[in-house]
């Protein structure tokens, strides 16, 4: 019989299974290694795309705070405008008022019987100093100031006898408070 020395085989065939082996090693390392490479990559350029977002974000919120900062100049600007138009509608107002007060503390003296030395005006409330010929005169004044609806209150201060000229007449101090909402007479009112 032949005998056929199968050592040299077998060895070939272990060292051929090691070398499958290794090499199967190198190509999941090397596989593997590819794998981590794709993945880095892909979450770099996943970061960098990130940042240029961030970075446009950034841009556009300075963009936003420039226009924010605008429109509030602008509504700032736009209260002062309001305000100063309020307020110039108040004096409108005023002067109006002003008018007509005057012309109804002239219409409501009795003629020839009363005369105003002087008329201050401050925070709504209008004092009349002057000079009447009696007490009743002044009664019959403070009653026509009463009838005129700008007029809130009408008080007499004080009265006192004065010599003017060798005529005995009396000096008088009224204060009246004023209201701006309706500067029309009552009696006005009633004639309508």
């Amino acid at each position: 019989m032949i005998r056929i020395n199968l050592l040299p085989v077998r060895e070939w065939r272990k060292r051929e299974e090691v070398r499958q082996q290794i090499s199967i090693y190198i190509l999941s390392i090397v596989l593997l290694l590819c794998i981590f490479l794709g993945i880095g990559i892909t979450i770099q350029q996943q970061i960098e795309t990130k940042q240029d977002q961030l970075t446009q974000l950034r841009t556009q919120i300075v963009k936003l705070n420039k226009i924010k900062n605008d429109i509030n100049k602008i509504n700032i600007a736009k209260k002062r405008i309001k305000e100063r138009f309020n307020i110039i509608e108040k004096l409108q107002a005023n002067r109006q008022t002003t008018v007509k007060l005057l012309d109804q503390l002239i219409t409501a003296i009795p003629i020839d019987r009363l005369s105003l030395t002087h008329i201050t005006f401050r925070n709504r409330t209008l004092r009349l100093n002057g000079i009447a010929l009696d007490n009743h005169t002044v009664a019959l004044y403070m009653k026509r100031l009463e009838d005129i609806s700008m007029f809130k209150t009408v008080e007499l201060l004080n009265t006192k006898r004065k010599n003017i000229n060798g005529h005995d007449l009396m000096a008088f101090s009224l204060k009246a408070t004023i209201k701006y909402n309706s500067p029309i007479s009552k009696k006005e009112k009633n004639k309508k």
